[in-house]
């Protein structure tokens, strides 16, 4: 029997790794297996369009609602590392914090896992991907039912889930604010559990980039008036500020 290439070989092992993980950057894969990031990127030219190279990262390629998630994690990335370094310093010295899913906040969770913090609470995949094996916090990961579409996990109650466990602030993730000042996500399971993170924290913020701003997703699960304010590349915005700053914007559907 041939033996398979180099090439073949990791491709196959490429696969196998994204079968459980959203992206891998291009740069650590490259060192952990000991070849050029040109090498990977040939490499996914010849995958047969089980993968592709996105920005500085490989994807999967799974299905169109998946895809768009992993898409997600590869854009506007320095303006969500912006934002999450903006957002660490919102965070008090010992304090409970929660992790909402999305693309922008696994950057912060990456700065928070360096210590300072008491506990880590999230129900996002991606996140706890990030902090396996390298927080040095108690990490607690809220179980449910499993949805892909943003690799997280929801209960059917939220409310009772995360009464109880002393958040002191909660990062939430949004797919838009439109000029009225809703808050709004993707999908209806999403909504619960964020306006149960608000209720049940001491401060909350919205985490997201500015090119989200003047835009409404199909579903609004807020207000600026129920969060402590809303964080972004540009910045820490109070309620009244960033109403202001939406006032200036044309609407947007998305």
């Amino acid at each position: 029997m041939t033996r398979p290439s180099r090439q073949q070989e990791r491709i196959t092992q490429i696969t196998a790794m994204l079968d459980v993980s959203p992206a891998l950057r291009l740069r650590d894969l490259a060192a952990q297996m000991g070849v050029t990031e040109m090498t990977l990127r040939r490499d996914a030219a010849q995958a047969g369009g089980r993968f592709a190279c996105r920005g500085g990262y490989l994807v999967a390629s799974r299905t169109t609602e998946y895809y768009d998630f992993d898409a997600q994690m590869t854009r506007a990335i320095e303006a969500k590392r912006a934002a999450a370094q903006i957002a660490q310093d919102l965070v008090p010295d010992q304090a409970v914090v929660f992790l909402d899913a999305g693309t922008t906040l696994p950057h912060l969770a990456r700065l928070l896992a360096q210590g300072g913090v008491r506990r880590i609470i999230t129900h996002c995949f991606t996140t706890a991907e990030v902090l396996q094996g390298r927080a040095n916090v108690p990490v607690e990961f809220l179980g449910g039912e499993i949805k892909l579409t943003t690799r997280s996990c929801h209960a059917e109650n939220p409310q009772e889930r995360l009464a109880d466990l002393g958040i002191d602030v909660a990062f939430l993730s949004a797919g838009g604010i439109d000029a009225a000042g809703v808050i709004s996500c993707s999908y209806p399971y999403e909504a619960a559990l964020k306006q149960a993170a608000i209720a049940s924290s001491a401060q909350s913020y919205v985490v997201l980039d500015d090119s989200k701003l003047g835009t409404r997703k199909p579903v609004p699960f807020a207000t600026l008036d129920a969060v402590d304010g809303v964080v972004s590349e540009t910045g820490l915005w109070s309620g009244a500020q960033m109403r202001n700053r939406l006032t200036q914007l044309s609407p947007r559907e998305m």
